[in-house]
């Protein structure tokens, strides 16, 4: 019975600790990633050092299983590549890590994995997430007629000869919100190149206020112009966008790029700069 409980307990810790951290992070992966790798590694030195090796051998496998079932279930059944891939790569290689650590007893093993796992979290992740997401992002289709307004519900009306940089956001997309950054960046950036010009896309929800909305990214200080969809279905049923934040980039009125915004430096696919730079240079 004892060793029945120990085997529910063992199977239920990653689970436990994955569901913690993604409590507090937020859903953050790219630090998920670090602290569940860092825990299975440590829960696994600790069940290495209690155990006969076969035993030990045996709990790690009841440890990593259940994760392993429910990363494989959202990789394959729910498409969730750019966020289990990882998990599922470097899960297995964790325990390896601690096996290593518990045979040679060197703590420059413990350094080393864990600078492994923040690589894994804070470069690897992203990369991965860029990659595989936007992986259909840049084409070269048809750009469909779509309303938007300034805060003066004036019509605005797209240049044809110009970089048209669209970034859709929402009042409830707290990811949008920590983009905003990254955006003012880039349209300082690009403020004084004439052929670019940038402008953050609010699509409505039916609880917005119009003028509450106007007033959100004026009152924190951000100077990209600002333009308002007037109709979220017209957004969805005309440009297929349903989930926030998303860019979309016009050249010659036709959609270029459509995908993620990016503009981390450590991402080496689908940078917003890269992206743009290579329309400006494209004859």
């Amino acid at each position: 019975m004892k060793s029945y409980k120990k085997n529910i307990i063992t199977a239920l810790c990653l689970i436990a600790s994955y569901v913690l951290f993604g409590t507090i992070t937020y859903g953050d992966h790219s630090l998920m990633l670090l602290l569940f790798l860092t825990t299975s590694f440590f829960i696994c030195i600790k069940i290495f050092q209690t155990n006969t090796l076969n035993e030990a051998l045996k709990l790690v496998l009841i440890l990593i299983s259940p994760m392993m079932l429910i990363f494989l279930m959202l990789f394959f059944i729910y498409n969730q590549y750019s966020r289990t891939i990882l998990y599922l790569v470097f899960l297995p290689i964790s325990s390896v890590l601690a096996y290593t650590y518990f045979k040679f007893k060197n703590k420059v093993i413990i350094f080393l994995a864990i600078g492994l796992f923040g690589i894994v979290g804070y470069v690897l992740f992203q990369n991965v997430l860029i990659l595989v997401e936007n992986q259909n992002a840049e084409v070269n289709s048809r750009y469909p007629l779509v309303h938007f307004t300034d805060e003066n519900n004036t019509t605005v009306n797209f240049k044809k000869d110009k970089i048209i940089v669209l970034d859709f956001w929402t009042t409830s997309c707290a990811i949008c919100f920590t983009k905003f950054p990254d955006l003012e960046y880039t349209f300082l950036k690009y403020k004084k190149n004439s052929n670019v010009i940038l402008y953050a896309v609010n699509v409505p929800l039916k609880q917005d206020d119009f003028t509450k909305t106007t007033k959100i990214l004026n009152n924190l200080g951000y100077t990209f112009p600002k333009i308002y969809a007037t109709s979220a279905k017209q957004i969805e049923d005309s440009l297929k966008i349903n989930s926030f934040p998303h860019l979309i980039i016009l050249k010659d009125g036709r959609i270029r790029y459509n995908g993620i915004f990016e503009s981390d430096r450590k991402v080496a696919f689908y940078n917003i700069e890269s992206v743009i730079n290579k329309l400006l240079i494209e004859k």
